[in-house]
């Protein structure tokens, strides 16, 4: 299992680091013109479907567009997460707060609804390496899956915010001890050129 989770980590950072700057299917003018749009994206989720882990997570993400269709777009970027709460082992609470940071990439399917309104799913996937083993009794890394529907409003020809429902699990990966966990939120979003 440890070779797997290896392979994970090498595909991870491989991607991060040979994934194209600019779609190639677009004409040159239009990805000059995107090139500099940064989206930032805060979520707050609570702990959902298990009963003994009660931990919530705040996280920002920070991701720039690197590839888009008409309807898909591919992102990649940053995340930063402060999980915090506390699960329970053996029948005793034990804390299970962290800060960490990783590697994200995500894909977005968005549909226009009107002028200025559009309504998109989003799915994403992140490597976290964490200050502490988290949860209580994990590993000092974990992988982060999102995927959500959200609602995105168009301000301005190169702007947008948007907002959105997520449903979030957290876990290493591992067979023999996993203590991962599920959260269900908001997420606010906003895109911009900087």
């Amino acid at each position: 299992m440890r070779k797997f989770i290896c392979l994970l980590i090498i595909i991870n950072f491989g991607l991060m680091s040979f994934m194209p700057e600019k779609s190639y299917c677009q004409s040159n003018s239009n990805l000059e013109q995107d090139d500099s749009i940064i989206e930032m994206d805060w979520d707050y989720l609570t702990h959902a479907y298990f009963k003994d882990r009660y931990i919530d997570t705040v996280s920002l993400h920070v991701l720039k567009n690197i590839s888009k269709t008409k309807h898909r777009f591919i992102y990649r970027g940053f995340t930063i997460t402060r999980p915090y709460g506390y699960i329970v082992e053996n029948q005793q609470p034990e804390d299970s707060s962290a800060v960490g940071i990783g590697p994200v990439y995500m894909v977005r399917y968005e549909k226009n609804l009107t002028g200025k309104l559009s309504a998109a799913v989003d799915a994403s996937s992140s490597f976290i390496v964490y200050d502490e083993a988290f949860p209580a009794g994990g590993r000092y890394y974990n992988f982060m899956w999102r995927i959500g529907p959200r609602f995105i409003y168009k301000i301005g020809e190169s702007s947008s915010i948007n907002f959105g429902y997520t449903f979030m699990h957290v876990s290493n990966g591992l067979k023999a001890h996993n203590p991962g966990y599920n959260a269900k939120g908001v997420s606010l979003n906003f895109e911009t050129k900087f």
